[in-house]
């Protein structure tokens, strides 16, 4: 029964995890960092749940009546929680497509996710606490048994959303979720000896299933109605999930508006922006024939292309369903001529299979404000783009920008991008208004304003915005040599695939539209040393080992810094996947299913071993630290020798973090009991919540964008190598 209970809950706590992770990138921003703190706010209020427990621990008569509550209030509070994210947006963004004010963002997704963590945290230790007055002679084994259960629940939940809910709407999932809640519900209220609570149990069960169908058979009209409610001043015409995102079209007027992640991509008016993305690279080129368009074009751009009689386009876009999606909205932009060639899939991918020999390569792209853009934006990319052109080819990409004001994080970011680009080309142009044009060229670039005239007389090209006057004034503006020189003295770093500074810089720029302050301590972040920061984790890391027969205090700090690296682990392989492969919000619940698979199988062999001893630890740690350092080595070989990394390189490296830590969870709860009977075993498990939460957030807002990938792992390595040293040295003792 209980069993059964924890496996509900495992799989409960991971679709919900998922679906309110997805909903809360859609509404606010959509990008790696609101990740990071959806998980963080996560744990931290599981762990809140799990300490909050003790006020129910007095009424051990009252637990199955507990239990039973919880898979209620479950059931009610995903549904919820889904209408409060996607009302609670309106309450601070003015317009669809806004960018949010971080701090109440921030907020928001965090109290959103309270109710729901804290009923997940309690329901746990509630079972557990069940759980050892069923079975006294078992205590020692309850906690480490029940999440090996919890786990269990994870892993299905996890395959069964990536190969059969993935597609299905939110509301769809609540009400599936709430059905299997109410089936350890009923069971548990079989048990109650009190005829009179028996009989409301079973009413509210009762309530719930008629609920339940009610939700999945109006589940599409429920969400669509919800959905709307982020776009308050627009009429929504469609929403869908894919493997790349969600998508949405609303109609203003007689204006179409698409949207990726809550983020807006274009409408089917934008002909100003198109004019200068398409001609301003292609009256660069002599004779420009064969060209590659990535992002978006549905709009526009490829329209503009094809006044170029002689072209012929290949068309990626950064997710290939805008595409079926425009179809139905925008007509006449050029899919069905011949000379287009639709590419659907990841442009990174498979981008050594393209031709090698393009003329024009544009890269119409929104800032690289996630992972999953700023791949377009890194050395890496730009290699290849180089690769892909000729010797006199040109690559043209842009960022938003304010040419009368250049902030100090708009200036890092212009910076870091100009430097990045012209680490890979010989001939490197800006063009700054409210967009900042990049062109660049392995060869010389024409910087003459009637040279570009002269060429857009006779190819017939006729336009309404980009006119012979316009070029002249865009060529020609002092502004260019102001921020070309600006660019070239400022101190930021390169943009690479496993450094991505950009994506750091971008995170600044948006703070500082809201708040001066929180962009200027971000900056100030950025800057401190490396070195610094390893001498710092190893001496508050040092501290708590150091004292001395407090087992307890080093057992905790122990857990606490698996959990850490786990997380950190965990997140590492989720920019991993966005980076490489681009499809993060369909394989995100691949990711945590396979962290939690091998947590599981961790649990379940951690519980075998029949001798518990102090050392045992430090071996954990030990070989924490060996699985840190072999990635590092890993990544610099595959990148050095150009080694393709498949997916199941990173799978195998989420299920081995997954075994260690969980098999270090189970260890430490039965060394730290054996010892100390009066010890609480929830107190390892908040321990291990509080380590995930510090994880999560420290990796994915700090390490990863400010020092990269391979400095994250060379520290992840050496504060488990220094906690294994130190547990051995305490063991000896």
């Amino acid at each position: 029964m209980l069993k059964l209970s924890l496996f509900i809950l495992g799989f409960t706590s991971l679709i919900a995890q998922i679906v309110t992770t997805r909903e809360l990138m859609v509404s606010f921003y959509g990008n790696e960092f609101f990740i990071g703190w959806i998980l963080f706010g996560w744990f931290i209020w599981i762990a809140a749940g799990c300490l909050g427990a003790r006020w129910f621990l007095n009424k051990p008569n009252s637990y199955s009546t507990f239990l039973i509550s919880c898979h209620l209030l479950v059931s009610l509070l995903l549904p919820f929680g889904i209408f409060l994210v996607r009302l609670s947006r309106n309450f601070f963004i003015t317009a669809p497509g806004e960018v949010p004010d971080l701090i109440p963002a921030m907020a928001s997704s965090f109290f959103i996710l309270a109710p729901l963590c804290l009923i997940l945290g309690l329901q746990f230790t509630l079972a557990c606490e069940y759980w050892k007055t069923r079975c006294p002679q078992r205590t020692t084994f309850v906690m480490s048994e029940a999440y090996f259960w919890e786990a269990i629940g994870f892993v299905l939940a996890g395959a069964a959303f990536n190969y059969k809910l993935v597609f299905l709407n939110e509301f769809n999932l609540s009400a599936m979720l709430a059905g299997l809640n109410i089936v350890p519900a009923i069971v548990l209220a079989l048990s109650l000896k009190n005829l009179r609570l028996k009989k409301r149990m079973f009413l509210a069960c009762f309530v719930l299933v008629f609920l339940c169908v009610l939700c999945l058979k109006n589940a599409r009209q429920i969400n669509f109605q919800t959905a709307a409610l982020r776009f308050p001043n627009e009429q929504l015409l469609e929403t869908k999930n894919s493997i790349y995102g969600n998508l949405a079209v609303t109609r203003t007027n007689g204006q179409y508006n698409f949207y990726h992640n809550g983020l807006a991509c274009g409408t089917n008016k934008d002909d100003a922006l198109n004019e200068c993305l398409v001609h301003f690279p292609m009256l660069s080129h002599p004779n420009p024939k064969k060209i590659l368009l990535v992002g978006t074009g549905f709009n526009g751009a490829l329209r503009e292309i094809l006044k170029y009689s002689s072209s012929q386009v290949f068309y990626a876009e950064i997710n290939p369903d805008l595409i079926d999606l425009a179809h139905k909205y925008i007509s006449g932009q050029g899919w069905d001529d011949k000379r287009v060639f639709l590419f659907k899939g990841d442009l990174r991918s498979f981008f050594n299979s393209f031709p090698e020999d393009f003329d024009v390569i544009i890269v119409n792209l929104p800032n690289p404000s996630t992972a999953m853009i700023n791949r377009y934006f890194t050395d890496d990319f730009f290699k290849q783009a180089r690769c892909h052109l000729k010797s006199d080819g040109i690559l043209s990409t842009h960022i938003t920008f304010s040419p009368d004001y250049v902030s100090a994080p708009l200036e890092d970011l212009g910076a870091s991008l100009y430097k990045t680009i012209k680490s890979q080309f010989a001939s490197v142009i800006i063009l700054p208004e409210d967009n900042l044009f990049l062109i660049a060229s392995p060869a010389a670039l024409i910087c003459h304003p009637q040279k570009l005239i002269q060429r857009m007389a006779l190819r017939g090209i006729h336009n309404y915005f980009v006119t012979a006057a316009y070029i002249t004034y865009r060529y020609s503006t002092d502004r260019i040599e102001k921020v070309t020189r600006a660019f070239e003295v400022n101190k930021s770093v390169e943009n690479f695939d496993l450094s991505p500074r950009a994506y750091y810089y971008n995170l600044i720029y948006w703070c500082g539209f809201f708040h001066q302050g929180l962009a200027g301590m971000l900056q100030i972040a950025g800057k401190i040393g490396y070195l610094f920061i390893v001498a710092a984790c190893l001496i508050l890391l040092a501290l708590p080992l150091s004292f001395r027969g407090a087992l307890r205090q080093r057992m905790i700090t122990a857990m606490s810094l698996g959990a850490f690296s786990l997380m950190s682990a965990e997140m590492l392989v989720i920019y991993g996947f966005q980076v490489f492969y681009g499809n993060l919000y369909y394989k995100i619940a691949t990711i945590i299913c396979t962290v939690m698979f091998g947590m599981a199988l961790g649990a379940y062999l951690g519980n075998r071993v029949r001798r518990v001893i102090h050392a045992g630890a430090g071996w954990v740690h030990l070989l924490i630290g060996l699985y840190f350092m072999f990635w590092l080595a890993f990544f610099n070989m595959a990148f050095t020798y150009q080694w393709p990394i498949t997916q199941g390189a990173w799978i195998i490296l989420a299920l081995s973090i997954g075994i260690l830590v969980g098999f270090e969870f189970c260890y430490i709860v039965r060394l730290v009991f054996s010892s100390d009977k009066a010890f609480s075993q929830a107190s390892i498990y908040v321990a291990d919540l509080i380590g995930s939460c510090l994880g999560v957030l420290m990796t994915s807002i700090f390490f990863l964008p400010v020092y990269g990938v391979y400095k994250t792992l060379l520290l992840l390595g050496l504060l488990n190598l220094a906690a294994a040293a130190g547990l051995f040295i305490h063991s000896k003792k």
